[in-house]
């Protein structure tokens, strides 16, 4: 349901700022937290407090009893969606225009989201903002901040690169990773009776295997995929259908196999061993790594942003603090 949304809406962001801030301040009436110089109110948190409520409930989940351990838990993080979602306002105004996001890229970005996940129904859209109950202000304020975060990422990592000198570099040391082992794979019709299993095997072919294995194999968890048993290794059977499935070739089907379970007609082909080529390899390689190092980069941006804007934000009072048994985190690229 609505996951691109829910991917952008009602989660964490960039940054949890853990045990961090300092002690509890004085702040004015109806003001819970400070992140710099902006407040984040009570009225704020009460909002964000019930949409978090009714995220639980509509998972069908009860949301944890007020007073109890868990309910301040959800209330800190409810909070700290909050605070999270200011330190992204306040890095993307820091770093200025290559980070500027407009009102029409915002309303673009929610125009798809209900394109793609609402099947383009305001409708829908609607009574999904009342059920978690968001006002479409919201809507466009969280889709803003994803923007923000996606511009700060793109920002951050501009000077990343990873070269095809790199990759060529990579696949030298790593080419364990583009070998594939021979394998070989099996299917089988298991049936009760020699008689049975002499009637099939005589008119069984590669082709009609699977169609075979799915009507009259007795071992059904297997009929389903075709008598498929999935990529084998000795030592996995009983020794007699094992015997028999390791002297095949590619593409040969056994004589009727007694077992303890029956008899079988098997099926092996074979996969010979392989090495991806550079060539063929390149792309992924920089792809991947490429991302890694990006990600890498920004994580260690995001612990500077943690460090720098824990020293800079105070709570009202320290039930609201996040809790210190907790890891900080950074989320992943976007």
């Amino acid at each position: 349901m609505a996951t691109a949304l829910l991917g952008v809406m009602l989660v964490g962001g960039v940054l949890v700022v853990a045990g961090c801030g300092d002690d509890s301040a004085d702040l004015p009436a109806g003001v819970v937290a400070k992140v710099g110089d902006t407040s984040i109110t009570q009225e704020q948190l009460d909002s964000s407090l019930a949409q978090t409520v009714a995220a639980y409930e509509s998972q069908g989940q009860a949301a944890p009893a007020e007073g109890t351990d868990e309910y301040n838990l959800v209330r800190q993080q409810a909070l700290q969606t909050l605070v999270q979602q200011q330190i992204i306002t306040n890095e993307a105004a820091e770093c200025g225009k290559p980070c500027a996001v407009t009102d029409g890229a915002v309303q673009k970005e929610l125009k798809g989201i209900i394109a793609n996940e609402f099947d383009g129904k305001q409708k829908q859209f609607q009574d999904f903002l009342k059920e978690r109950k968001m006002s479409r202000a919201d809507a466009l304020g969280i889709v803003r901040n994803s923007l923000l975060q996606q511009k700060l990422f793109e920002h951050v990592t501009k000077d990343v690169t990873f070269t095809a000198k790199d990759a060529r570099a990579y696949y030298a040391e790593h080419r364990d990773e583009f070998h594939t082992k021979a394998g070989r794979t099996v299917s089988h019709i298991l049936v009760p009776g020699k008689a049975k299993a002499e009637q099939l095997r005589a008119k069984v072919t590669a082709a009609n295997f699977a169609q075979i294995a799915k009507a009259d194999s007795t071992d059904t968890g297997s009929a389903q995929q075709g008598g498929s048993l999935g990529t084998v290794e000795k030592g996995q059977m009983v020794p007699e259908f094992e015997k028999a499935a390791f002297a095949l070739k590619d593409g040969q089907i056994s004589q009727p196999v007694k077992s303890q379970f029956g008899w079988h007609i098997i099926m092996a082909k074979l996969t010979p061993a392989h090495t991806t080529p550079f060539a063929e390899a390149k792309d992924g390689i920089i792809a991947n790594q490429l991302q890694q190092a990006q990600q890498t980069t920004y994580s260690e941006w995001a612990d500077n942003a943690i460090e720098k804007w824990g020293d800079e934000t105070v709570y009202a009072d320290d039930d609201l603090k996040p809790s210190t048994t907790t890891e900080p985190e950074t989320q992943t690229a976007p």
